[in-house]
């Protein structure tokens, strides 16, 4: 199997690229922005229409590839709206005007109208440039002079949709199919009749003459059961009424008593049932794979048809339940739209995270239950005595440092993240000058100062953008979250913890959060955590952003001296930089992400 059109392009650019580099000059190879295809895409139709929307995303999911990162133009027709030769030649004149001393790699036209331009006036607007046509509605309207393009043909599996939909309702007898009576509905209207052909020995199928829009809609509200609805495309009815593309369809399925089958993508979101439908974005996807392995040396076909890559069996949920057709008569492949996700489905990274946070505390409790019954049993003097309880405490230690690990990972930090913290922390409050007891306090506890996360939503936690005002407000809750859940014992490494909890985001300037805290007000053990998890973070990275570079890490925090930070602790922590950075080296998986130098 060949590798894809865009991994071909970016393999062709690998290889190319360090050549022309060798040659040319500093100066000149530098710009390797040159080297990007340069591409227009020309669309029959306006933006607000929603096939062409979803065309132009197929096309730009292509061409924006991280690989690719194409420069390309955009020029929308409006055919829908604008179609006289006065306003033909009005934008003959604008694209010439425009592209004269533009020189394109490759273009790609969607629809008809793009497609019947350019191949009139090929010469005169893009001589020599390879041309990608997609969302073409049949060969046979493919213009003659069109014969050294690529033209991707709209097949809709009208066949496939009314299999599906007579296999969903058994009995039906009659099926009516509403076409309008333009153009493009004509070609549609005979393309139907070809495909379904072998069906009329099953049922019977009625093409409805043009109508008015209301017309229609009375006829659709006096169907009966045994009979369904086939919408094709209606943009204008009898009358001369022009509908957007989602107009007529949601109205339909509104009137009609019956079931609703329809044949494109953009018809799906209006109450009908679904059916095979064709999508835009596969289509627009095609083309540009298509120009992109043109591009690179390939000989793609020139006319692709029969392509069933882009056609998909997908239904809306409600309707079905609406019309009780069970799941069990969807084709096997099929999408379900709006279908409502289970309490567990909704819940499940929580309902999960709880569960084995639970598993944590019963096997502290067995452990703790266990060593109670071994203290009963041991009656061998006070060193024994001594020994177990020493393993016990070792023990809890252990597990609420595992715990923390659990929470951190959550958020898609690393296990060792709570133990560098944990580590920085120790050596810091040392320099500073705690006690042994109030170090291993310190050590104990700190794993444990995000555990209020598990009360924010993953969708927050994880999130890789910037986080909103409200999302903002919502991780700041997690200090309290953490007080609340350690808020069980007032023994001193819960105390600790406790406190850390709720105070590891408090400033030295008074700014901070929850409680808005100043200097000496926040506790000696919360101000060392808070250098050490930053520390940790802007250097290892987290899932919303890239590591930083080790020097811009040490500018932050210098900055931040009196700031965000205790001034003494800061300037121990400069003082102890190299024993801090072993840490980190000892403690960090074997490979981590590239630093960014943004």
């Amino acid at each position: 199997m060949s590798p894809p059109f865009s991994l071909r392009w970016s393999r062709l650019l690998a290889t190319v690229l360090p050549m022309l580099l060798a040659l040319l000059p500093a100066s000149v190879a530098a710009d390797a922005t040159s080297l990007r295809p340069r591409v227009l895409v020309l669309h029959s139709y306006a933006p607000d229409f929603s096939w062409t929307r979803d065309l132009h995303t197929g096309i730009l999911s292509v061409l924006q590839a991280p690989e690719i990162q194409a420069r390309y133009r955009v020029e929308y027709m409006d055919a829908k709206h604008h179609d006289s030769p006065a306003y033909i030649e009005r934008l003959l004149a604008l694209y010439r005007e425009k592209y004269s001393g533009t020189q394109f790699d490759g273009v790609i036209l969607t629809d008809d109208h793009a497609l019947d331009l350019v191949a009139r006036h090929r010469q005169d607007l893009f001589p020599h440039v390879p041309i990608v046509a997609c969302g073409i509605n049949d060969p046979r309207s493919v213009p003659v002079n069109a014969s050294d393009m690529h033209i991707i043909i709209e097949r809709v599996a009208h066949r496939e949709t009314l299999d599906a939909a007579l296999q969903q309702n058994p009995g039906t007898r009659k099926i009516f199919v509403a076409v309008d009576h333009t153009l493009t509905g004509q070609v549609i209207r005979q393309a139907f009749a070809e495909q379904v052909r072998p069906l009329r020995d099953r049922v019977a199928v009625e093409i409805l003459p043009p109508m008015t829009g209301r017309d229609l809609l009375a006829f659709a509200e006096k169907r009966t059961p045994g009979e369904l609805f086939y919408l094709l495309v209606y943009f204008q009815d009898a009358a001369g009424r022009v509908f957007t593309a989602e107009e007529m369809p949601r109205a339909l399925a509104a009137s009609s008593p019956v079931p609703v089958y329809v044949a494109w993508d953009f018809q799906l979101r209006s109450g009908a049932v679904g059916g095979c439908v064709t999508s835009a974005f596969g289509h627009g996807h095609k083309a540009a794979q298509t120009l992109l392995e043109r591009l690179a040396g390939g000989h793609p076909p020139a006319l692709y048809d029969q392509l069933t890559e882009v056609n998909r069996h997908t239904y809306n949920y409600p309707a079905l339940q609406r019309f009780a057709i069970p799941l069990s008569r969807l084709p096997a492949d099929a999408a379900l739209l709006d279908r409502p996700q289970s309490y567990f489905e909704l819940h499940r990274s929580a309902i999960l995270m709880a569960l084995a946070i639970i598993a944590v505390l019963g096997l502290i409790i067995v452990l703790l239950i266990q060593n109670v019954f071994r203290q009963r049993t041991i009656n061998r003097g006070n060193a024994e005595i001594l020994t177990l309880n020493r393993e016990m405490i070792e023990t809890q230690l252990e597990l609420l440092s595992t715990l923390g690990e659990v929470i951190e990972s959550r958020s898609g930090d690393t296990a060792n993240h709570v133990r560098r913290v944990a580590a920085y922390a120790a050596l810091l409050g040392r320099a500073y000058g705690l006690s042994e007891e109030e170090i291993a306090l310190l050590e104990a506890a700190a794993p444990m100062h995000d555990i209020g996360k598990i009360g924010i939503p993953d969708a927050i936690l994880n999130k890789p953008a910037r986080l909103t005002t409200e999302e903002f407000e919502q991780i700041k809750h997690h200090t309290v979250i953490g007080q609340r859940i350690l808020n069980t014992s007032d023994r001193k490494l819960m105390a600790s913890a406790r406190t850390i909890a709720l105070q590891h985001h408090e400033r030295w300037d008074g700014t901070g959060y929850p409680a808005g805290l100043r200097g000496e007000e926040i506790n000696l053990l919360a101000r060392i955590c808070a250098v050490a998890d930053v520390f940790d973070a802007l250097s290892l990275g987290r899932v919303y952003k890239q590591p930083w570079p080790r020097e811009k890490v040490l500018q932050f925090i210098q900055r931040e001296r009196g700031g965000m930070f205790d001034p003494q602790i800061v300037d121990l922590f400069f003082e102890h930089l190299e024993e801090l950075e072993a840490i980190k080296r000892r403690l960090s998986e074997p490979t981590q992400p590239p630093v960014s130098e943004t």
